[in-house]
């Protein structure tokens, strides 16, 4: 894979913008208060840092989303993410945050961006840090996972995906933003779990697929936080049974009245307060081992808010 990667890197790769993480000054004696103080950038042609902990890559692509028929947008998402996370106020005082850039998209040229994602994962992930990936598409998790099964070979990685979409359609042409995880499983048997799943949203040929594979899932309606304990015992049984979990957030899963900057938005979703409770539950296993967060599109959002939203995802995750 590094081979084939090192062909095309110089197009499928953008330094960090230190433009993006700026924010409210602050004075010498009060120190780095903000997230844009403290996270540090860096190329990648310079290597990983070392004793990072976490690792942030932009996915800016919106091509699988262009193949599956969705509103464009989501391109920017990354950028947008970051602006809203370098004004936050920073409380995190034993952890180090690295910026290290975007993976692009050249024109149509989805698999190579995957491809390019994949590597950046790898290195990270054996490097001991936790990558946090900002799409873009959720095509991202094809890419993402490629990353995290090589770094992981001989281990059990589940997925656990917030989402109000199986996203196991059949590749019957090229892939999408529709189709990654029906790509992850048709490659080898993957432990997969949906929380969100919006029947309305998904066809009768994507739970059979779903049976076929042996795919869980829980439905929206079931994913309140009056309903945590039963989600919860879910969770037990699926962390008991692999040795890391890759956490995939489509934020098109949250209702759109907190999230209607998405590909595919819908009133149907989770709220805030229930997707947090489940990360902390999950990220305080010590399992998690990357995480990314899909389908943020700018150009729909509303007074910034699902940004907001995506930005305090990321916080929570340097929490646990």
């Amino acid at each position: 894979m590094e081979k084939w990667i090192v062909d095309h890197v110089a197009d499928a790769y953008r330094a960090p913008d230190p433009e993006v993480w700026t924010g409210r000054t602050t004075t010498p004696e009060q120190g780095a208060q903000y997230w844009y103080q403290n996270v540090q950038l860096r190329n990648w042609s310079e290597g990983l840092l070392p004793g990072a902990g976490f690792g942030i890559i932009g996915y800016v692509c919106e091509e699988g989303v262009r193949r599956n028929q969705g509103r464009l947008g989501a391109a920017a998402g990354a950028k947008s993410v970051r602006e809203r996370i370098a004004r936050m106020a920073w409380h995190h005082a034993e952890k180090t945050v690295v910026d290290y850039g975007d993976v692009v998209c050249v024109g149509e040229e989805l698999e190579n961006a995957q491809m390019q994602l994949a590597l950046m994962v790898l290195h990270q992930i054996e490097a001991g840090q936790v990558p946090i990936v900002l799409g873009g598409g959720h095509d991202v998790a094809y890419g993402h996972f490629c990353g995290i099964r090589a770094a992981t070979e001989g281990k059990n990685v589940g997925i656990i995906n917030f989402d109000a979409h199986f996203d196991l359609r059949p590749v019957t042409g090229e892939p999408n933003s529709g189709t990654p995880f029906n790509q992850i499983l048709d490659e080898g048997l993957v432990d997969y779990l949906v929380l969100g799943i919006q029947q309305q949203a998904n066809t009768a040929e994507l739970f059979t697929i779903a049976e076929d594979y042996g795919v869980e899932y829980v439905l929206a309606q079931h994913c309140r936080t009056y309903q945590l304990p039963t989600i919860i015992h879910t969770l037990e049984r699926f962390l008991d049974r692999n040795d890391h979990v890759y956490l995939s957030i489509d934020l098109d899963g949250f209702s759109s009245a907190y999230a209607p900057g998405v590909s595919a938005p819908s009133p149907y979703g989770f709220s805030p307060a229930f997707v947090m409770a489940v990360l902390e539950y999950l990220l305080a296993s010590g399992k998690v081992i990357s995480v990314d967060l899909a389908e943020m599109n700018p150009v729909f959002d509303v007074d910034g808010s699902t940004a907001r939203l995506a930005a305090g995802l990321v916080d929570v995750i340097l929490r646990g």
